[in-house]
């Protein structure tokens, strides 16, 4: 098997050569575009931070019908935004055709179906990654984003904030929630994540609980899939008082709505850190292997700690330093320190 940097870089080629091949002689400025295809194939914060693009398509051709091809776990997420008109995960749901189609991600699924359902203009990330490369850069993923459509955008237009919309619906999900718990002032936990080495020990965010409640009087709430019950609970019982979780009970969009409300989210390098980041409430990420500046959670009230090692970044599977990896070696002094930073503001 290839090492996927390079597989990577095999991938970006192609996709390069096929849009050289379906751009050449065109100039996008010229052409009107009715249907428009955006693949995003990958994780919750690259959606969250895709979003800014939906915007910045409806306003550059408002009366074109805008389709967004993404994971099936994702589309919750995004289902209530208004730049987009349809949203779907399978293949089947595809049109024959698009006028537009806009490739955030990269991959051999959307080269395949680039290749044999030519748009009449395709924008994709491969070359703005290696211009970005050429420059020593690895910029934050909204600005890749929004570097990836540049081409068809006029020169004034400003990249806007991203923004989750929630539906009536996901709203009376999480105000049930609330009330039926009488919470006032929560703080929410997120301790999964997709690694292992992306998670901060159990433990101190137990310790942590029990500190921002005598500090703050923060009731505390866990958050997280039904996969994550478990773990959860066994944090749980390391608390000396009742706490709360929502694991498995609230959808992407209603999850979004809930953290609106919160007063504080603590969390590990995962997708509903970006969506916290996104509800505008003092959000502090925990940080272990992943690439610095490239997915930390973006808005002012937002902070990381990140132990960057001369490892970093790492393929996140096997660690070089496993009786002490990057994630463990963020302290709870360090995370009270960045709380007391986050509330002050």
């Amino acid at each position: 098997m290839l090492p996927n940097g390079f597989q990577d870089k095999i991938i970006y080629a192609c996709s390069i050569l096929l849009s050289r091949l379906i751009n050449r002689g065109k100039d996008p400025q010229e052409m009107d575009f009715n249907t428009i295809l955006i693949l995003r194939q990958d994780e919750i914060g690259d959606l969250c931070y895709s979003t800014p693009i939906f915007e910045l398509l409806r306003l550059r051709y408002p009366k074109a019908k805008i389709s967004l091809w993404c994971r099936p776990f994702a589309i919750s997420l995004v289902q209530n935004d208004p730049n987009l008109n349809t949203v779907f995960s399978a293949k089947k749901d595809l049109e024959n055709k698009y006028d537009l189609i806009v490739d955030l991600r990269g991959g051999w699924k959307g080269i395949k179906y680039a290749l044999f359902h030519q748009p009449k203009f395709r924008l994709e990330r491969g070359m703005v990654r290696l211009k970005n490369k050429r420059k020593g850069q690895h910029p934050h993923e909204m600005q890749t984003s929004f570097e990836i459509i540049q081409e068809i955008l006029k020169p004034e237009t400003i990249l806007p904030d991203p923004k989750i919309y929630c539906s009536d619906e996901d709203k009376s999900q999480s105000i049930n929630f609330i009330e039926n718990y009488q919470l006032k002032h929560f703080a929410i936990f997120h301790a999964g994540a997709r690694r292992v080495l992306r998670m901060w020990p159990g433990d101190r965010f137990a310790e942590l609980a029990i500190h921002l409640k005598k500090q703050y009087g923060f009731d505390i709430v866990f958050i997280g899939d039904k996969n994550d019950i478990a773990a959860i609970n066994s944090i749980r019982n390391l608390i000396p008082f009742t706490t709360f979780s929502t694991a498995g009970e609230l959808s992407l969009s209603a999850l979004a709505a809930f953290t609106k409300n919160a007063s504080l989210y603590v969390g590990n390098e995962s997708g509903p850190l970006h969506i916290a980041a996104l509800s505008n409430i003092p959000c502090l990420g925990l940080y272990g292997p992943g690439e610095p500046n490239v997915f930390y959670p973006y808005g002012k009230k937002s902070a990381v700690l990140h132990h960057i090692l001369p490892c970093n970044p790492c393929n996140q599977i096997h660690c070089v330093h496993p009786e002490n990896p990057c994630i463990g070696r963020i302290t709870i002094e360090e995370v009270n320190e960045k709380i007391i930073m986050l509330m002050n503001h």
